[in-house]
């Protein structure tokens, strides 16, 4: 694949962005079908983008570069690790650590490392966001 799904994902984003702030959708009814197939085909879930516009509109701390980046690493691990094919089940909230878990004095880490690999094989449950 090409980077030509770099323009597709920045048109899904802005519409997400625009949907939002128009009235709000939910994660189910954001996107058109094709346009969550064109998301599954670069493994990304209707969710993530969901969130991603979702926090864009309501809090402000979500810029389009770094959705980009991080949907360009995940998709380099989709396609060349799991060869396209999407994770057979998401995580439970029960499998990350404790936000206080820390490792060598630094909170959060532990969380952070399950997260970060959850997030490469597609397996964040729908209510844990990456970013």
């Amino acid at each position: 694949m090409s980077n030509d799904w770099r323009k597709k994902f920045r048109e899904l984003f802005l519409a997400g962005v625009d949907r939002q702030q128009h009235g709000g959708q939910s994660p189910a009814t954001m996107f058109e079908p094709a346009e969550v197939e064109f998301l599954e085909s670069i493994g990304c879930s209707a969710q993530e983008l969901f969130d991603f516009a979702d926090d864009y509109v309501h809090c402000g701390d979500v810029n389009y570069d770094d959705v980009e980046a991080i949907q360009s690493v995940r998709l380099d691990f989709f396609k060349d690790h799991l060869k396209g094919q999407p994770a057979s089940r998401p995580m439970s909230m029960d499998d990350f650590p404790a936000k206080a878990a820390e490792v060598d004095g630094i909170p959060w880490l532990p969380r952070l490392i399950v997260k970060a690999r959850a997030k490469l094989r597609g397996e964040l449950p729908a209510d844990l966001m990456y970013g």
